[in-house]
């Protein structure tokens, strides 16, 4: 059986965009969300400075915590 992907998923262009999109969205939700902001700072330096890493540690510890 073979799974049909969106155009832009066939591409290792497509899945950048998907990272880059999920690395911003993680900015905005830090940006906006963290009430403290020394934790705020640091948050941001983190995901900033290691996107790929920075961002996934950020959703699973904070975003799925607070919407959770």
């Amino acid at each position: 059986m073979i799974l049909a992907l969106p155009y832009f998923l066939e591409s290792p262009r497509g899945l950048e965009m998907i990272g880059l999109l999920f690395w911003i969205w993680m900015i905005y939700e830090c940006a906006t969300r963290e009430r403290n902001s020394s934790e705020k700072v640091l948050w941001l330096l983190l995901v900033v400075f290691a996107p790929v890493l920075g961002s996934l540690i950020y959703f699973l510890v904070r975003v799925v915590k607070i919407r959770g």
